[in-house]
């Protein structure tokens, strides 16, 4: 079953880049950006819970969607930590004001992100709590390069949202980008610890997956961002996760 749907979300991901980029999806199939949003944390579950046993992976899940969820819903009623703005397009059912779907998304970033971090960090010896920093900071930058790729995109292009404030960066505040490090953060600090204290069984073939996860989300919104002419988006998401990317590759390989 989970072969399916790994699959299904391949195809639905072939055929939203092709509909995203030149523009194609009409009005009436925006109901497919909510498919791919909860595809994509089903994706990210589906590796917790074959890692880490399906309970560990639904409370993980349940975390993570519910803190995201909370923190999204203090910044559309109170501008808290990433500024002010708006959902413009139906994502789908609310909760507190935010979509589930932004829960599932948030998800599929702080797992891919997990995955890539650790990755990196396979032949470092550092004392316990200083690893744990180390990592919550080198998944967090890995969330906040996803979110160079996706927030313009989504601003500008797409209107999924509006922004009320301006930057150099397609004016989107910089405090939302900050506020995606603080909340990632926070949220992977608590996982390292959690975590590291339960057995973990290898899944070479999800783990791999949640790499081409990670890397097929920011290529789609890195895809978009060219062919509508947004090149610092390319510059600024590309240069990093190609830096971060030959990291982990090289540690892959010894």
């Amino acid at each position: 079953m989970t072969e399916k749907i790994y699959q299904f979300f391949i195809i639905w991901y072939i055929c939203g880049v092709v509909l995203l980029a030149f523009d194609w999806l009409p009005t009436w199939l925006e109901w497919a950006n909510v498919v791919f949003l909860h595809l994509s944390g089903l994706i990210a579950f589906i590796y917790m819970a074959k890692t880490y046993r399906m309970v560990t992976g639904m409370l993980v899940a349940s975390f993570v969607m519910l803190a995201t969820i909370v923190i999204e819903s203090l910044g559309v009623h109170y501008d808290f930590l990433f500024g002010s703005y708006d959902y413009e397009k139906d994502f789908g059912t609310k909760i507190l004001g935010v979509p589930l779907t932004i829960g599932s998304a948030w998800l599929m970033v702080i797992v891919t992100s997990r995955v890539l971090a650790l990755g990196i960090m396979k032949r470092m010896e550092l004392p316990y709590l200083v690893k744990g920093l180390v990592y919550a900071t080198i998944s967090s930058i890995f969330a906040v390069i996803m979110d160079l790729a996706i927030d313009p995109v989504a601003y500008v292009v797409k209107q999924y949202w509006v922004w009320e404030g301006n930057s150099f960066y397609y004016d989107i505040p910089l405090s939302n980008f900050s506020g995606w490090f603080i909340l990632s953060f926070f949220i992977q600090f608590i996982l390292y610890f959690w975590l590291e204290a339960l057995e973990k069984k290898e899944e070479l073939k999800w783990e791999s997956r949640m790499v081409v996860l990670y890397s097929s989300i920011v290529l789609m919104f890195v895809i978009v961002a060219t062919v509508n002419g947004l090149w610092l988006v390319v510059f600024m998401t590309l240069t990093p996760y190609s830096i971060l990317f030959v990291l982990y590759q090289k540690e892959k390989r010894i």
